[in-house]
């Protein structure tokens, strides 16, 4: 009877991950070292990337591709060398609590949906972050922390 139990609870379990991973990206983790140049290859050539960010969460779509990432409306955008120094300083306020700088210096994780890269996300370990995934070209990148989840 045990075994069977056992048993039961392993393939439920294998259907949940099996059902709830198609219509999510892949958030891939890198090396230090590649997050490193990652992170160096962002900071030299920010402006070839759609930059959206809140609290806790960083995301750079490249601008040279179909594929978009799609943010909560809430968020803010790059627009300016002056904005991205202040990110990466950590001296700009999005909320009265937090700086967006508070993020630059985490590991960076890229965003892959069926071999195709999207961009990359960077995140407070504290921030758990999902893609799902809109269409062939679009995915929408989820942030929770805490209770709050940043969904549309």
């Amino acid at each position: 009877m045990k075994y069977i139990k056992h048993i039961s609870l392993i393939l439920i379990v294998f259907l949940l991950i099996i059902g709830c991973s198609g219509n999510y990206a892949n958030i891939k983790n890198l090396s230090e070292s590649e997050s490193k140049a990652i992170q160096q290859e962002l900071l030299d050539n920010w402006s070839d990337y759609n930059i959206s960010y809140d609290v806790r969460v960083i995301v750079f779509d490249p601008k040279n591709d179909e594929k978009k990432i799609l943010v909560h409306s809430r968020w803010q955008t790059v627009k300016d060398q002056e904005t991205w120094t202040q990110i990466v300083n950590g001296t700009i306020i999005v909320s009265p609590q937090w700086r967006a700088g508070e993020v630059w210096g985490d590991p960076i994780r890229e965003i892959w949906v069926h071999n195709q890269f999207y961009g990359y996300v960077s995140h407070k370990k504290s921030a758990v972050v999902a893609a799902k995934i809109v269409d062939e070209n679009t995915v929408f990148l989820n942030r929770q922390w805490g209770n709050l989840t940043a969904d549309p």
